[in-house]
Parts: structure tokens; C-alpha cells; sequence
């Protein structure tokens, strides 16, 4: 095996590891939105800290492997490499500020203090669906950049139709309210 062959290994096991923790946290946050006690809250809030930290570990071998397959092909002038770059740029923060939002729920949460409206409202906040949303169509179209090696126009056309197609995507998705109803009291262990 030549060490061409092993960076790419580690760049595309690291592409899944992404797509995995991003479905993993597509999971949490629809049964996190339908949560009607602490327990289901403590439940699927539980691996979302973890998943950010593997996402984040994902992305630098993403980032440093690519870097690695960019200068063996001597791609730096390449449109479609600097739009991805870009685009990744953008990923970072969008999962910064939702897993900031998701500790935070999930510090009150540990406490008990909040009540189910409060700590529902908060993981029904839109930014947690939108930011998640964006993600994932900016992930799929670096997953088109990479595989298509457009010129600038298209480069930039799929990077913005990814983030247009994640809002799009953010808003026709439902809600999440359940329709269960449940007391608005305090969020007990059951």
C-alpha cells in the first residue's frame, strides 16, 4: 500500500465518519423535538457532545488528508478545491453554535429545574433544524464538488444550491411537536 493510497483511506473513512455522526445527530434532535420527559431528553441528549467532538476529528482528517491528496496532485489552483474549503468554512461554526445550544439544554436538563415548556422551546429552537439542515446539504454538495471537479461558476452554484436546498429543506421539514400532551409541569425521571 503506498501512502497515497492509505491518506485517501483515511480522507473517505473520515467523509463517512462525518455523514455518520451527522445522521446520528439527525436522529437525536427528531427525538429530542418529541420528548415529553427529562429521561427521553437525557436519553438522546446524551450522545450529541460526543458526536460533535467525533465530527470535529472527522473534519481536521478531512481537512489535513486533503491537503495531503491537493498537493500530490498540485490542485491549489483548482475553483472546485476553494469553494469546498469555503464550504467547510462555513459547516464549522453552524455545528459550533447547535452543539453550544445542545450542552447547554443538556446542563439545565441534568438539573431538573426546567420546566417540560421551557426545555421543549429551547430544542425546538429553528436554528437547531436549520443549522442542521445546512450541514448536511453543504456536505453532500463538497461530496459533488469533489467527485464532479467543476470550474468556478458551477463550484459556486453547487455551493450555494446546497445551502438554498438546506434552508428549502429546514422549513419543509415538520416541526417536531408532538402530539402527545403532557402536563406543564416540572420534567420528572420516569
Amino acid at each position: 500500500m503506498t501512502l497515497y493510497s492509505f491518506v485517501l483511506f483515511a480522507h473517505i473513512t473520515a467523509v463517512l465518519a462525518m455523514f455518520a455522526c451527522l445522521s446520528l445527530e439527525v436522529l437525536s434532535l427528531f427525538r429530542l423535538r418529541r420528548a415529553s420527559t427529562l429521561s427521553e431528553v437525557q436519553l438522546w441528549i446524551e450522545p450529541v457532545p460526543s458526536l460533535s467532538r467525533i465530527a470535529l476529528g472527522s473534519l481536521l482528517v478531512i481537512l489535513l488528508t486533503g491537503v495531503f491528496l491537493t498537493i500530490q496532485m498540485s490542485g491549489f489552483g483548482l475553483a472546485w478545491l476553494k469553494v469546498t474549503i469555503a464550504a467547510f468554512l462555513l459547516m464549522a461554526p453552524l455545528g459550533a453554535v447547535s452543539g453550544r445550544r445542545i450542552r447547554y439544554v443538556q446542563r439545565l436538563s441534568a438539573k431538573g429545574k426546567m420546566n417540560q415548556s421551557e426545555i421543549l422551546d429551547l430544542l425546538r429552537h429553528p436554528f437547531l433544524k436549520i443549522s442542521l439542515a445546512i450541514r448536511i446539504a453543504v456536505f453532500l454538495g463538497i461530496v459533488l464538488l469533489m467527485t464532479a471537479k467543476p470550474g468556478l461558476g458551477e463550484s459556486l452554484a453547487i455551493a450555494g444550491g446546497s445551502v438554498v436546498l438546506g434552508l428549502a429543506s429546514a422549513f419543509l421539514i415538520p416541526s417536531g411537536r408532538s402530539t402527545r400532551s403532557a402536563p406543564k409541569t416540572h420534567l420528572t425521571a420516569q
